[in-house]
């Protein structure tokens, strides 16, 4: 094995050839001129060659100098070709990251978002599960989670993604012109409500409303009740009954006019969806770059 100050010596070695100039090596080396040319003088014993002809004005390179470049040089930058690979491979972006989401979380920042990531890191594989419950991320191993604000855990670091989400309360045309107008939140009580709960429980969720900057509770009924967005607002599009969704989840229907906003002056915003994880977890590449590329595509 060749030694570490001969391997030194050969790399200064190099650079003096290549710009027959020891101050300009000292600048790029951070060594001093008279460092550099013991280095040079050191290599020249241990060879019992002399490399370079030198005077005070001049340097330039023996017959035995010439010869040892032209048979380290190439080894050198092989060596450094194998450094910067192997450095370019332990930046390699791959790895299996597992997510877990829910529903209109996924719908809105997944769905139509995940092919320009995977385009970007082909050697990534992502894992989703889907479904609205709070879930426990070391229980159920996974790495990140997209959820709502309520439903943060202690522990969980949590950036928000997205916009703050605008509660609003739908209803079919058919089954206005059916049940006539409602004009407070209060008249929802005798309307058919179509209920939400949240999966894994038995009680639904009341409707909240905004009066004069305070959040007020309405207990609506209604003979329909479902633990999924989509259901709820697609049973209100067959005018079964009354939805309160997120405007965000039915604006095509708000266009198309398959749903009708009502009670507007009442509506609730609300922190909308953060991307979570365990705090402490130690964090691949993977991992890291889906983070970095999901807060730099959802604005």
């Amino acid at each position: 094995m060749i030694s570490r100050s001969d391997f030194l010596a050969l790399n200064t070695f190099t650079m003096v050839v290549e710009t027959l100039n020891f101050r300009v090596v000292a600048g790029k080396s951070g060594l001093s001129a008279s460092a550099v040319s013991q280095q040079i003088s050191g290599l020249e014993g241990r060879l019992g060659l002399r490399l370079f002809n030198r005077t005070t004005r001049s340097v330039s390179l023996t017959d035995e100098g010439r010869a040892l470049y032209l048979h380290i040089a190439p080894l050198l930058e092989n060596l450094a070709d194998a450094f910067t690979q192997a450095q370019c491979r332990s930046h390699i972006i791959k790895g299996n990251i597992r997510i877990h989401a829910f529903r209109s979380a996924a719908e809105m920042y997944l769905d139509n978002n995940i092919a320009a990531f995977l385009s970007l890191y082909p050697d990534v594989r992502l894992d989703i599960t889907i479904h609205d419950s709070p879930t426990d991320l070391i229980a159920g191993g996974y790495d990140l989670s997209l959820r709502l604000g309520e439903v943060l855990d202690p522990g969980l670091v949590a950036v928000p993604i997205g916009e703050r989400l605008h509660q609003i309360v739908v209803a079919a045309p058919s089954y206005l012109e059916k049940h006539g107008d409602i004009r407070r939140p209060e008249d929802l009580l005798q309307h058919n409500c179509i209920g939400w709960r949240w999966p894994g429980t038995v009680t639904p969720e009341p409707w909240q409303f905004l009066y004069n900057g305070q959040l007020k509770n309405i207990p609506v009924t209604g003979n329909v009740v479902v633990d999924d967005r989509e259901r709820q607002y697609q049973t209100a599009i067959a005018g079964i009954g009354i939805a309160q969704v997120t405007a965000q989840r039915v604006r095509a229907h708000l266009v198309s006019g398959a749903l009708h906003p009502i009670l507007t002056a009442w509506d609730v915003e609300f922190d909308g969806y953060y991307l979570c994880w365990i705090s402490g977890k130690t964090m691949s590449p993977a991992m890291r770059a889906f983070i970095d590329w999901l807060r730099l595509t959802v604005i």
